[in-house]
């Protein structure tokens, strides 16, 4: 079987990866949204519409009934986790008590509870990642929901008459203080079925946010957001510690809890939610916050969602800065990321709260030194220059040497028809690339899971296919079987689907770096000032300049190797790559907290995707016997022909 046929085998499996496994990520992501939205409104409506067993607004009770199905059919539809089975017993319950018109209160308590289950089985993003800027938010309600809410936000606007239902009041109790800032943004996300409320896709999050926090303070009056101010500067109000306990937290919750203070305290934050968290809270800050969240949620005994909570701190924290930090001092980057992690095996393992606690104190005593490193350590002209070409150089050298041996084999074989497909597919990924980081900055917002779980899938796939391709060029070694080849394959056409099958793997070689190659920059840049911007420029196209140089010294000397050696080099280079992208791939499912990880003493080297534990060195140590015993078993078969 020769390349091309390999090839063609693998594009039902790489369209799986790309056609199928991202999209419904996706597809997960808004139906676990849409099911918390309608809880939202489930519990704040209800009561409204059925009262001691009897409907008092026949339209609203038909309307809850259908959110009710609709919650049940959603739900059904999630993906696998531990408290599924439960949310679909309650989705049932809910569906049959609303049926046969059960209290509003009975309702209320389920639904909310159902949504605090979802939330945090699934760790649904709650909170913006920094405080809103409020007054942005009253600038993009006049533009967009003065029309039917009115300017002061009691429902009677211009186009209010005319609506059925009636745009909602702000300001009418009975409903909005059962509503969070969260429900707010879902509604302004989501819009709402049955009324004139669309869904603001062309809003970024950042500005949905933003509108969410705006809309929340026409309950409050302005007496209450100064006296919430005065408690919160005594310290007598500070009853939220981070933007999810602020956005989650309704009026009437806080009514019960906390009383006439806490209100007013709850006021004045959704006023200046800066106030809470800063106004520009740094990865390394939010790493400590979010550690802080883990350790309380592991002494409530709730291990899994502190674990997740764990896994969040590294990717949306401290991740953000680690190229910027390895620059500096890459012995505290790998310090700090391996204690990160080996706290979360803590809680994995179940270890006493005592032991967990004092490794987040460690952990958060080694950000505060990074922190204050990357705040008082400006990158030279000679660091910033080296890093930007370091990591270019880095991320791209796989790619090139996969490339480069594709498109040498390809001209060996005298099948230059096949090029332009190449071309077609690293470009496109370049393309892609660029196009996903730009999505993800400005109009969606892309958790660092789901980068790590697209790059750890995209890897083992790339390995799986390397690890063949391997095989089949060691099969070419000899004289006959090569006579064997060209005869009865090479001089075949080659069809369309072929072509973009090849088209396809330069795709996936350049695609899974691409976006990570661009986050790294990206802190880089910021790090290095306006000073320093010229010197990560003449980096990177130093590093353009290498790579190119590369894959022409790698084309240029293999297409003149005899035909023996060339396809035994190829072949090693095959088996060398699938190993570096085996332990690359597990590492990125480990760092998105879809792998257990093991630590064990031994070297780490990141080029060749060498990381200390059990868990990845233990599938490239697989590989490389795997591939010793076929060498052998293959040997022994030539010697016996």
């Amino acid at each position: 079987m020769n390349l091309i046929h390999a090839v063609r085998r693998g594009l039902p499996l790489c369209l799986t990866l790309f056609l199928v496994t991202i999209p419904p990520m996706v597809q997960a992501a808004d139906n676990l949204q849409t099911v918390a939205h309608m809880l939202g409104y489930i519990g704040v409506d209800y009561p409204l519409t059925v009262r001691n067993g009897q409907v008092v607004n026949a339209p609203e009770y038909a309307e809850q009934q259908e959110f009710a199905t609709r919650v049940a059919v959603l739900v059904a539809q999630l993906p696998a986790n531990p408290a599924k089975a439960a949310l679909q017993q309650q989705a049932q319950d809910l569906v049959q008590r609303i049926k046969h018109k059960a209290g509003g209160e009975q309702i209320a308590t389920l639904s909310h509870s159902m949504r605090t289950t979802l939330i945090q089985a699934y760790q649904l993003v709650v909170a913006p990642k920094h405080a809103p800027e409020v007054a942005a938010g009253a600038r993009l309600y006049r533009e967009n929901c003065v029309a039917c809410h009115g300017a002061t936000g009691h429902g009677d606007g211009p186009l209010a008459a005319s609506l059925n239902p009636r745009p909602k009041d702000f300001h009418e109790h009975a409903r909005q203080d059962q509503r969070s800032v969260y429900t707010l943004y879902n509604a302004i996300s989501l819009g709402v079925d049955g009324t004139a409320m669309k869904a603001y896709h062309d809003l970024k999050d950042d500005q949905r946010w933003a509108l969410a926090f705006y809309v929340s303070n026409f309950l409050a009056s302005d007496a209450q957001r100064q006296a919430g101010a005065a408690a919160w500067a005594a310290g007598d109000g500070k009853i939220f510690t981070n933007l999810a306990g602020l956005t989650q937290a309704t009026p009437e919750d806080v009514q019960a809890s906390h009383g006439k203070t806490g209100v007013e305290v709850l006021a004045y934050l959704r006023s200046q939610p800066d106030r809470l968290t800063g106004a520009h809270e740094s990865p390394l800050a939010f790493s400590a916050r979010t550690l802080d969240e883990s350790l309380a949620l592991y002494r409530d005994g709730r291990p899994e969602a502190a674990y997740q909570m764990a896994v969040t701190a590294y990717l949306e924290g401290f991740e953000l800065v680690e190229t910027g930090l390895a620059a500096i001092n890459p012995q505290m980057k790998v310090a700090i990321e391996t204690e990160m992690f080996s706290y979360r095996g803590m809680l994995k393992e179940g270890r006493p709260v005592a032991v967990a606690s004092a490794q987040v104190v460690k952990i958060q005593g080694m950000l505060g030194e990074a922190r204050q490193l990357l705040e008082t350590s400006d990158l030279t002209p000679s660091v910033a220059f080296a890093s930007a070409f370091i990591i270019l150089l880095r991320e791209g050298l796989e790619a090139i040497l996969l490339l480069a041996a594709v498109v040498a084999f390809l001209i060996k074989t005298e099948r230059r028809d096949g090029l332009p497909y190449i071309h077609a597919g690293w470009i496109a990924a370049l393309l892609m690339g660029f196009a996903t980081w730009a999505l993800a900055t400005y109009a969606i917002d892309i958790s660092g899971a789901s980068r790590e779980l697209t790059e750890g899938l995209t890897a083992l796939f790339a390995a799986g296919i390397l690890f063949y391709v391997g095989v089949w060029l060691h099969n070419k070694l000899q004289a006959q079987r090569w006579k064997e080849f060209i005869e009865s394959k090479v001089q075949q056409a080659t069809g369309g689907q072929t072509l973009w099958a090849l088209a396809l793997l330069s795709f996936i070689a350049v695609y899974r770096e691409v976006f990570e190659t661009v986050l790294f920059y990206e802190t880089l840049w910021v790090q290095a000032g306006d000073a320093g911007h010229h010197m990560v420029a003449a980096g990177f196209l130093a590093a353009v300049a290498g790579l190119v140089l590369l894959s022409w010294l790698i084309f240029r000397f293999s297409v003149r190797l005899p035909l023996r050696l060339f396809f035994g080099v190829n072949s090693a280079l095959m088996y060398l790559l699938a190993v570096v992208f085996a332990g690359k791939g597990v590492a990125a499912l480990q760092a998105a907290g879809k792998l257990p990880m093991n630590g064990i003493n031994f070297p780490r080297i990141d080029v060749l995707g060498v990381y200390p534990n059990l868990e990845s060195l233990g599938l490239q140590l697989l590989l490389v016997l795997v591939a010793v015993v076929f060498l052998v078993l293959n040997q022994r078969a030539s010697s016996a022909r």
